[in-house]
C-alpha cells in the first residue's frame, strides 16, 4: 500500500451489494438521514451511524451511538483506525475495506458508488453468497443477523469437499448439519463449519421442519466459542500436529503406564477408539465439543499412549 492509497468502501452484501465509496480524507457522516453525506436507505441503519474522518494520515470511523452499533471484523467498535481488508458491517451492508490509488478511486466515485445526499437506490435481488477466504463464516454471520434473515446457508469446505448447511431464521442459526455426519450434534457442526477456512458459502430460501435438536446459544456467545476453540486448537496443532481427518489414530502396542492409572476422559477416548473403529468416528460419535477431545488425544500423545 502506498502513500497515496486512499480507503475505499466496497459493498460486498446487501442493498448496495456491488458499489463502492471512496473516503477522501474529509470528515464524512454514514445514516439513513438524507443530510448524511453517505446515505443508506437501510432501516437497520441509524440517522447518523458512523463518521468517518482523517487523522494523523490515517483514516478512522466512529459509532455515533447508533441503535444496532458498528462491527468491525465481527466485533462492536466505537473507535477504530481502518485498515486494508477491514471487514464492516453497518446495518445490513457487509463492507470490506479497500485501499486503491487515487487514479481508480476517480473511476469509483465517477461509476459505482452509492450518491451523497440523496443516496442511490440499488437492485435488492442480490443472492447472498461468497468465498470464506474473503469473508469469513462468523462475519457472514453477524450480516445475517443484523439483517434478520431466513433460510439455509449452504456452506462447502474445500479441504474435505463436505458441504453443510447452516439453518437460519430471523438471523438466529437454529440447526446445523453436515453432509456424511449424520450423527454430528448440530452444534458440533456449527462449530466445525465456523473453523472451516477455505471454500464457498451461498444462501437459500428454503426451510427445515422443526429438528429433534434445536442449538440454543446466542450469537455472541457462538462466534465468542469459536474464535476460543480456533486459537485453542491451533496452539495444539503447533505443539502436536493434530491428526487430520483421515490419520490413523493407534494405540501404543507397549503402554508405558497402566491403563487404570489413567484420568477417566483419557480411558474414555481410548475405548472409543477402539470400540468406534477410528479418530474420525470418535469425533463425529462424541457429544463432547471437538477441542476438548483434541486435548485429551494429546495428553496421550504426550503419555506415549498413542501416535498417528
Amino acid at each position: 500500500m502506498t502513500e497515496s492509497a486512499v480507503p475505499v468502501l466496497s459493498f460486498v452484501h446487501g442493498k448496495y451489494s456491488g458499489r463502492e465509496f471512496p473516503l477522501d480524507g474529509d470528515s464524512m457522516i454514514a445514516g439513513r438521514s438524507s443530510e448524511a453525506d453517505l446515505v443508506l436507505a437501510d432501516d437497520a441503519v441509524s440517522r447518523k451511524h458512523v463518521r468517518f474522518f482523517g487523522r494523523r494520515g490515517r483514516t478512522w470511523l466512529r459509532d455515533l451511538g447508533s441503535r444496532n452499533g458498528t462491527l468491525v471484523n465481527g466485533k462492536p467498535i466505537e473507535l477504530h483506525c481502518l485498515r486494508d481488508g477491514d471487514r464492516l458491517v453497518i446495518g445490513s451492508s457487509l463492507i470490506a475495506v479497500e485501499y486503491k490509488e487515487r487514479s481508480e478511486v476517480s473511476e469509483a466515485r465517477a461509476g459505482e458508488a452509492p450518491r451523497r445526499r440523496g443516496g442511490a437506490e440499488a437492485s435488492a435481488g442480490h443472492s447472498m453468497a461468497g468465498s470464506i477466504e474473503e469473508i469469513p463464516l462468523m462475519d457472514v454471520l453477524q450480516w445475517l443477523a443484523t439483517s434478520r434473515k431466513t433460510g439455509a446457508l449452504k456452506v462447502r469446505d474445500l479441504e474435505s469437499g463436505r458441504t453443510g448447511a447452516l439453518h437460519l431464521k430471523d438471523g438466529l442459526v437454529y440447526y446445523a448439519a453436515i453432509e456424511g455426519n449424520l450423527r454430528l450434534h448440530p452444534e458440533k457442526a456449527l462449530m466445525r463449519m465456523l473453523l472451516w477456512e477455505k471454500g464457498s458459502f451461498e444462501l437459500e430460501s428454503t426451510e427445515l421442519e422443526e429438528p429433534k435438536t434445536r442449538i440454543n446459544m446466542s450469537l455472541e456467545y457462538m462466534l465468542m466459542e469459536a474464535a476460543r476453540q480456533q486459537d485453542e486448537l491451533a496452539a495444539l496443532d503447533k505443539k502436536y500436529g493434530l491428526p487430520k481427518s483421515r490419520d490413523r489414530v493407534t494405540l501404543a502396542k507397549r503402554a508405558p503406564v497402566r491403563w487404570s492409572s489413567l484420568p477417566d476422559e483419557q480411558t474414555d477416548l481410548i475405548q472409543d477408539i477402539i470400540e468406534l473403529g477410528g479418530w474420525k468416528n470418535v469425533l463425529d460419535t462424541r457429544e463432547t465439543d471437538d477441542l476438548s477431545l483434541h486435548r485429551t488425544l494429546a495428553a496421550l500423545k504426550k503419555a506415549g499412549l498413542v501416535s498417528w
